[in-house]
């Protein structure tokens, strides 16, 4: 019965002070609509409740269009103006609202109802305000898609006869197995790379040259199996990055121990 009483008192408190506030509206309302708000002085306002200053934010994001004075006033409460509760079309409020960082600023609030009295159009003052209690979220980062990139380093020697750049038909079968069909499991090619190398055996520009036309050479065979030229680059680094030394003195030896020197590297970018 007590509770039953309380509630009852809670609900004959607002017509009274209703009689007790005073009335009207600081600007031209009409219909719950105007041109141009009108703010009153803040060092005028006289919350009912001191705290109320500092209103629970997440009744104060509730408050909507259509809401009843009654439904606004639990939510943020009297408001602090005296402008009344019954026959008013406006009311304003005081507020001081943190940024995320937790700093205060002092904000002044508005609602207008319509002919029903309804709540029809809400203002803040400073605007800044309203990122106060509704922050914009931040910008998704862009991210860059995760890239895998498969590498096979190819002999030259089984893709092109010695000191040639023409690819031989097993090169070309070796290309066909081991690059075209990754290609053909990628599911989003990001792009490719060939790099040429040489051995020792030549000069330096010679070596250069010759590791550039086989790089070439690989990305002449996948441009014909369709893969986008744009999408592959293709380079020659000469004899400038050895995988091995070697000392050997006869010719045909030298060649044989400088094989892994001679190869094409193929960088495979997916994304994934």
């Amino acid at each position: 019965m007590s509770n039953l009483r309380t509630a009852s008192a809670r609900w004959l408190v607002l017509p009274a002070l209703g009689l007790l506030a005073g009335c009207g509206s600081y600007g031209k309302v009409r219909d719950g609509t105007t041109d141009q708000p009108i703010w009153p002085d803040v060092g005028a306002a006289r919350p009912v409740v001191p705290e109320s200053v500092r209103p629970d934010l997440g009744k104060l994001r509730s408050v909507q269009a259509g809401m009843t004075k009654t439904e606004v006033y639990e939510r943020i409460g009297h408001p602090q103006y005296r402008e009344g509760l019954a026959a008013v079309q406006e009311w304003n409020y005081v507020f001081l609202l943190p940024d995320a960082a937790g700093t205060e600023a002092t904000c002044q609030y508005k609602v207008l109802y319509d002919n029903q009295m309804l709540a029809k159009q809400f203002y803040w003052h400073p605007e800044a305000c309203a990122q106060r209690l509704n922050p914009e979220a931040p910008a998704p980062v862009a991210t860059e898609a995760p890239k895998v990139v498969k590498t096979l380093d190819l002999s030259t020697d089984m893709l092109f006869a010695f000191n040639s750049a023409n690819l031989r038909p097993e090169g070309v079968r070796a290309l066909d197995e081991r690059v075209v069909s990754a290609l053909t499991d990628a599911q989003r090619l990001g792009g490719i790379r060939l790099v040429g190398h040489a051995d020792r055996l030549g000069s330096d520009r010679y070596n250069l040259d010759l590791s550039r036309r086989r790089a070439e050479a690989v990305k002449a065979h996948l441009v014909a199996k369709g893969v986008p030229a744009s999408s592959i680059d293709a380079s020659g680094r000469g004899e400038a990055e050895p995988m091995i030394e070697c000392s050997e003195r006869a010719r045909q030896a030298l060649i044989a121990c400088l094989a892994p020197n001679r190869r094409v590297r193929v960088e495979i970018t997916v994304d994934k």
